[in-house]
């Protein structure tokens, strides 16, 4: 029986003809999606009985026992108890005042769970919450956040949609500093990108799950996790240099994608 990361992982390395986010997992049940959820996703349209819709698009597989199980997509964009069966599936946010990583300096730290699109949300309010904002009156008040948050939602679905689930024990983490915002996904960088060119690449390693994300509204924004497939990394760059005057950097330290998001220099001091 196949009930963790690791051995989806063994089952696809003895040959299995899939990839990992269409994968089953075998302690997890039906029962531990939300139906109500998979129903507003698919809305009035559907007309096919509700259990060969979930098989129909994946988000359930059918074993070798003929019981239906969620696929890890399914669970990723579905259940709201998903890190129960895939635990590092979840965002892991801290807060400094400083500039290093100093549990002296340390102002709040938050798992953020949930399904993806929960995660996404949640994960961008608390940027929007701990980001410094500068006041500025050149006529009147005018407030000057540290980060660009449409750039920052981006930069959060590219992590949570292409991050390679199947590395055990690995989780996003994000870190808010006096002069930056740190993004840490894991995995390397699939196919042949490479950091140069990924700003002109439409690449996924996850291809049910960006489906799935293409297709939700985030309930903060109003627009869909993937609406410009293939503009997200340019639009992180862009537009957080343009706040900053100091262009995003992207770094692999491992097997691990570092994304640097930096604050304007004006704003740049310890926080209070």
């Amino acid at each position: 029986m196949y009930n963790s990361i690791e051995s989806i992982r063994e089952r696809l390395d003895a040959g299995e003809d899939s990839v990992f986010d269409e994968q089953p997992v075998y302690n997890a049940a039906k029962k531990d999606l939300d139906s109500e959820k998979i129903k507003q996703f698919f809305g009035e349209t559907v007309s096919i009985p509700f259990e060969d819709l979930l098989l129909n698009t994946r988000i359930t597989i059918r074993d070798e026992n003929s019981i239906d199980r969620p696929t890890v997509a399914g669970l990723l964009a579905f259940s709201p108890t998903v890190q129960e069966y895939l635990p590092s599936a979840y965002i892991a946010a801290a807060v400094y005042r400083g500039f290093e990583l100093d549990s002296n300096d340390l102002i709040h730290s938050q798992q953020i769970k949930g399904t993806l699109s929960e995660q996404i949300d949640n994960a961008l309010l608390f940027v929007k919450r701990f980001m410094i904002i500068a006041a500025k009156k050149p006529v009147g008040r005018i407030d000057q956040p540290q980060f660009n948050l449409g750039a920052v939602f981006e930069a959060l679905v590219n992590a949570v949609a292409h991050r390679d689930y199947s590395i055990s024990g690995s989780k996003i983490r994000l870190f808010m500093f006096a002069d930056r915002l740190e993004l840490y996904s894991p995995g390397d960088l699939p196919n042949t990108v490479t950091l140069e060119n990924m700003p002109f690449r439409v690449f996924t390693r996850n291809q049910l799950l960006v489906s799935f994300l293409s297709r939700m509204k985030s309930k903060k924004t109003n627009q869909s996790y993937l609406e410009s497939r293939g503009e997200g990394v340019r639009r992180i760059i862009s537009e957080s240099e343009a706040l900053s005057g100091k262009k995003p950097e992207y770094k692999l330290l491992g097997q691990e994608l570092l994304l640097t998001i930096w604050g304007p220099t004006s704003q740049q001091g310890n926080r209070t």
